[in-house]
């Protein structure tokens, strides 16, 4: 058998001096045959050519074999610098294998013949793969060399295709890669998921592989994923949002329990709503083979022995066709073992007597897990959780109702002891979220129909009203026609819905009101109701043009939440240009056909009486009280102004002087309470477990010491860890109605209960809902010394550190742990082992030699040689052990190595090339300001400690640097709307300076905004600052039509006093109407309490409590800004 192994590389050596010699002239095949001589090379000297553009990753597994099974038959050809010409893969299953020396041919060709050789050999290849890009590059730098491109072994027309783009061929119909109708190929090499199973498509089972994942496309709808292809795979990134958590737990062990977690997430998957069900919280599987020192010396093995067994023995190798008449018939080798059982009988030696040494006898197989000390923790028992999201257009709500009714017959069926918890539904707030809105859409709209009531006729009253569902129905239609940007119906839009509640029929009440007017004066007829729509649609009009002017540079917002304002901004302007048709159209047609009876004592009902009251009551009010102080403000006109200003300046005082706090991301409490503890490097997984249970025990108490009514606030708890340092808690709470504390609170005693924990690096806890996500204030050290910069970032925190609220302060710098570092002594080079032989043993000994890696079912495991566990817990372990050397001898590793104790590598982290380190903190909005302090350590702090490290940089990072660049983008946004607001003005007054006079309506109008925070005690954030961008379109409504109606009335010649005063009593009625409804239309948002309408209330308060005020700014300020242009144009004039 050896005479025909030496028989065959003597011919694999000829055969290769015949490939080589139709590339070389008769004497030049003559010089280089002469030269192809074997020759035992060390592997580390030869070179791998950078540029091989053949890939044959695939064919690894059977050349090792090959090696195993038969030795080195075929060597290697390198060039004189070692180079490899021929023979990758055989180099690097030999690496594998662990050799120390290959075969090999060193063939002295020149450069251009070397890889003319090497694309000639690798077009030999059949199981390899051409890296096409790399092989085009050859090829055309063998054509610029006038070298003829058929010697490497294409065909002229195959070079053609090589070396012209690729174009798209017809498809024909016995085509083995078939089309699937979404477009993508079924290809050799592919790896597609199907429902949590791969498919890895091969040559053979193209047809079937593309009939299964059609089937999978098209019969279940879900679950077909490519996730490997040789082609680029390119997808859409979409949003996918979290629905709910389900746990499984119960006491049984961990197999069980992920095998039962995997069963159920398939079945989860199968449902038809559920795209999307990951599984967190397993432990990866592996199959151990563990030696002790002892045995290995007892039976003279090595790890690479017992791993080279096992790969000889564990085999599933295929072995061609036998061509046959009725045809083929595959041939395949079937020994590979799955189960640890298995692996325990595969045979180490064979002795002559017959005996066998089998795995069993010698090692401990562990078919079981990863050595990792992570673990899950559900209420208290050992879980695996699944969570379930969706994604796109999905249905939260139908996803939460199917999984809900699974999870209640699942528990039916269940074994005993395991249960299946659904926990962290956000449908929830979903379903509270759309209640809320509803509600407060329907409180809002009877709100403003009851003052709309008090102030008209009810039939006028009703068909103002009837422009909000036209108006709604209108925005509904253009929702979903927006592309990328359409709306869909939830807890924005509805907001939207209800904030545009009151402003949607300023327009029909400025209208209606005219109207009615003049059918009060004129008569009930057609010519009436267009005289009185005429008179106020030009003002009307572009008072809502202007509304939609405000909110429309809102839509180029390019945030992490662009969502929400466009949304909003769509919302709104849907609306409002529905209700610009029908308050023009369809409204006076209402008013022209409706029965109108003039209203008196004798023929009026008991609520047709009360607004007669009413109305005697309002019209006194304009007359005997009004217009008196309207007077009054009118003669010291420079005084009123005066006297708003400093209201302005007072209110501005409010939010400097920290009276009202500012944060621009909205912060809320939560249902939820999720903490994270990291150790120091290097701590024990015993000293992990210790916090973990004292965070833990801190948690329950609190909740027992806390109870309301018998009920402890917390719902469901979470504890899963990551690595041997860091651990997470959640705390699913009741819902607020069943406790009396909210999120902040129960951190803040949590917290305390805690205290300081030694060997912790770092302890967080979040109990809010913050729209901007991350640390409230990040500052960002850059530069090229490591020591400077963490001094400078320890400088920083001590100055963080001395403000009262500030809080988890922290940096992102890790030194590294520490570990044993390992040196080879000089004698035991004497020996022949170099630092890559100690390196590798002691490697195989304590991490472990990966003997194989297997697919066993849907899980890809590895198989993994090394020391019992028991081996490798301390020093004198590894002082213990033996090492090899290359003649077989073994040596105490204490004679061959020295051992250093040393610091690890440092998280490192670079932005722009240079080193980087952050400082980030949270806050307490309660007690301090994020911009405030920010602004401080901008201006004073930072350049002081950075004046002492010369090296570093700095620059404002996180939710800082997202507010900054949100408070810019807005400020170019509310430009944009005054530009736009300004010439939308201009047009019906035709002036340059009045349009000035009605905007300045605009800054008095955040006076009512500021002082409704103040009194309701809200922080002004994000949605604070949105308001008073809505608030500038809508405050110049009423503006416009006053100036308008001044306007009309100036060339009666009446003194410009009187026309004024006229002016401001005979639109009282409609500016106080319009003002009243966008208030109540939004007031019951002012009262909600829960989590849902948080966000949102501030935004409300910015718009009711500013309209309000800007109602008051409309009747005395507008007026008398108005006097005071017309007394500059007098002087002007004069002048």
């Amino acid at each position: 058998m050896k005479q025909l192994f030496r028989n065959y590389a003597l011919a694999a050596v000829a055969v290769l001096a015949c490939a080589v010699a139709p590339l070389m002239t008769p004497a030049q095949a003559r010089t280089e045959a002469f030269l192809m001589k074997a020759i035992e090379m060390p592997i580390g000297d030869l070179v791998p050519y950078a540029h091989n553009p053949r890939r044959n990753e695939a064919a690894y597994d059977t050349v090792m074999e090959s090696i195993s099974t038969f030795g080195f038959l075929q060597p290697c050809v390198v060039d004189k610098n070692n180079v490899i010409i021929v023979g990758h893969t055989r180099y690097e299953a030999a690496k594998r294998l662990g050799f120390k020396t290959v075969p090999t041919v060193v063939a002295d060709l020149s450069e251009t013949k070397a890889k003319q050789y090497r694309i000639a050999d690798n077009r030999t290849g059949e199981e390899s793969d051409w890296d096409f890009d790399l092989l085009v590059s050859e090829l055309k730098e063998l054509e610029l060399d006038g070298e003829e491109l058929t010697r490497t072994g294409f065909s002229q027309t195959e070079i053609d295709k090589l070396m012209k783009p690729l174009e798209p061929e017809p498809e024909t119909e016995g085509e083995a890669k078939a089309i699937l109708e979404d477009g993508d190929r079924v290809s050799e090499g592919d790896v597609w998921d199907l429902g949590g199973h791969q498919l890895r498509v091969g040559r053979s089972n193209l047809n079937e592989a593309d009939a299964m994942i059609k089937h999978w496309k098209d019969g279940t709808g879900k679950g077909a994923r490519l996730v490997k292809s040789k082609k680029p795979i390119i997808a859409k990134q979409e949003f996918q949002s979290q629905v709910m958590w389900l746990s499984v737990s119960g006491s049984m062990d961990r197999r069980t329990r992920q095998l039962m977690a995997q069963d159920i997430r398939d079945e989860i998957i199968e449902l038809p709503s559920v795209n999307i069900a990951d599984i967190v919280g397993n432990r990866d599987y592996e199959i151990s083979i563990e030696l002790s020192e002892n045995k290995l010396q007892q039976y003279q093995l090595t790890f690479d022995d017992v791993a080279q067994a096992v790969r000889r023995s564990s085999i599933d190798l295929p072995g061609g066709t036998i061509k046959t008449a009725g045809g083929d018939i595959l041939l395949r080798t079937t020994g590979q073992v799955y189960t640890g059982v298995e692996y325990a009988k595969l045979v180490l030696q064979t002795n002559r007597d017959g005996t066998r040494l089998v795995l069993g006898d010698i090692a401990t197989v562990n078919d079981g897990f990863v050595e990792r000390e992570d673990f899950s923790l559900f209420n208290g028992e050992q879980t695996s959780s699944i969570m379930v999201k969706s994604t796109g257009n999905q249905n939260d709500l139908d996803i939460a109702a199917e999984i809900k009714a699974y999870v209640d017959e699942k528990n039916q069926n269940l074994p005993q002891g395991a249960k299946l918890t659904v926990w962290g539904d956000s449908s929830y707030y979903l379903n509270a979220r759309l209640d809320m809105m509803i509600s407060n859409l329907l409180m809002g709209s009877l709100l403003v129909f009851i003052v709309l009531a008090l102030f008209l006729r009810i039939r006028i009253a009703f068909w103002v009203m009837l422009g909000i569902p036209i108006s709604f129905f209108g925005a509904f239609i253009m929702m979903p026609l927006m592309g990328e940007w359409s709306v869909s119906i939830n807890m924005i839009s509805l907001f939207a819905f209800i904030m545009v509640l009151g402003i949607v029929v300023d327009d029909a009440i400025v209208i209606g009101e005219s109207a009615y007017a003049e059918i009060q004066r004129n008569g009930h007829s057609t010519n009436s109701v267009i005289n009185g729509t005429m008179r106020v649609a030009m003002p009307a009009t572009f008072g809502v043009l202007t509304t939609i002017a405000a909110f429309a540079p809102l839509l180029m917002i390019d945030a992490t939440f662009a969502a929400f304002f466009r949304a909003i901004s769509l919302v709104v302007t849907f609306c409002l240009l529905y209700s610009l048709i029908e308050s023009k159209w369809i409204l006076p047609a209402h008013l022209v056909h409706m029965k109108y009876v003039p209203l008196t004592e004798q023929n009026s009902n008991w609520f047709e009486k009360q607004q007669i009251k009413f109305k005697k009551a309002l019209d006194n009010f304009i007359h005997y009280r009004y217009k008196p102080m309207l007077e009054k403000a009118l003669k010291a006109r420079y005084n009123t102004m005066a006297s708003f200003v400093a209201i302005l300046i007072l209110s501005v005082g409010l939010i400097v002087g920290g009276f009202i706090k500012l944060e621009v991301f909205p912060s809320v409490p939560s249902d939820f309470i999720q903490g994270n503890v990291t150790m120091v490097d290097g701590s024990a997984v015993s000293e992990r477990n210790k916090v973990i249970d004292r965070i833990q025990t801190a948690a329950f108490k609190i909740a027992k010491e806390n109870a309301h009514e018998g009920i402890e606030f917390i719902k469901h708890s979470m504890v899963f860890t990551s690595g041997n340092t860091q651990a997470t808690f959640v705390l699913e709470l009741v819902k607020p109605e069943k406790r009396e504390l909210d999120a902040y609170e129960i951190e803040k005693l949590w917290r305390d209960e805690i205290g300081e924990i030694p060997g912790t690096k770092d302890l967080r806890f979040f109990a809010g809902a913050n729209a901007g996500g991350g640390a409230a204030i990040e500052f960002q050290l850059t530069g090229k010394n490591y020591v400077d910069l963490e001094a400078a970032a320890l400088d920083i925190q001590d100055k963080l550190s001395s403000y009262d609220g500030v809080y988890d302060i922290r940096n992102s710098f890790s030194r590294g742990s520490q570990e044993i570092q390992l040196s080879i002594k000089p004698e035991a080079e004497v020996l022949g082992l170099a630092l890559t032989d100690l390196a590798k043993q002691v490697r195989q000994a304590f991490y472990g030699e990966e003997a194989q890696r297997i697919q066993r079912g849907r899980d890809e495991l590895k198989v993994m040689v090394r020391y019992p566990k028991e081996n490798r817990i301390s020093v004198s372990d590894l002082e213990g052990m033996w090492i090899r050397t290359p003649s077989g001898d073994q040596v105490p590793f204490y004679q061959v190595a020295d051992i250093s104790i040393g610091q690890g590598f440092s998280t490192i982290t670079r932005v722009n090339q240079k080193r980087s380190i952050t400082i980030s903190a949270d806050i307490d909005a309660q007690k301090v300001e994020s911009r405030k302090v920010i602004s401080e350590m901008n201006e004073t702090s930072i350049p002081e400690v950075l004046a002492n490290y010369p090296t570093v940089s700095y620059g404002i990072e996180g939710a800082s640097k997202e507010q900054a660049d949100f408070l810019g983008q807005l400020g170019l946004a509310a430009i944009g709307a005054l530009f736009l607001i300004y010439g939308l003005i201009a047009i019906p007054t035709k002036s340059y300076a009045q349009p000035i006079v009605i905007m300045s309506v605009i800054p008095f109008g955040i006076i009512g905004a500021i002082i409704g925070h103040w009194l309701l005690g809200k922080t002004i954030n994000m949605m604070s600052i949105y308001g008073f961008i809505a608030l500038t379109g809508v405050v110049v409504n009423d503006s416009l039509i006053m100036v308008d109606f001044i306007n009309k009335a100036k060339g009666t010649g009446k003194r410009m006093m009187d026309v004024v005063i006229e002016a401001g009593t005979a639109r009282f009625r409609a500016i106080l109407l319009t003002s009243l409804t966008t208030f109540f239309g939004i007031f019951p948002l002012f009262f909600e309490q829960s989590l849902q309408a948080q966000f949102i209330i501030p935004m409300a308060i910015s718009l009711g409590f500013g309209i309000v005020f800007a109602t008051v700014i409309t009747l005395f300020l507008i007026p008398s800004l108005y006097l005071i242009k017309d007394d500059i144009q007098r002087l002007v004039s004069k002048g």
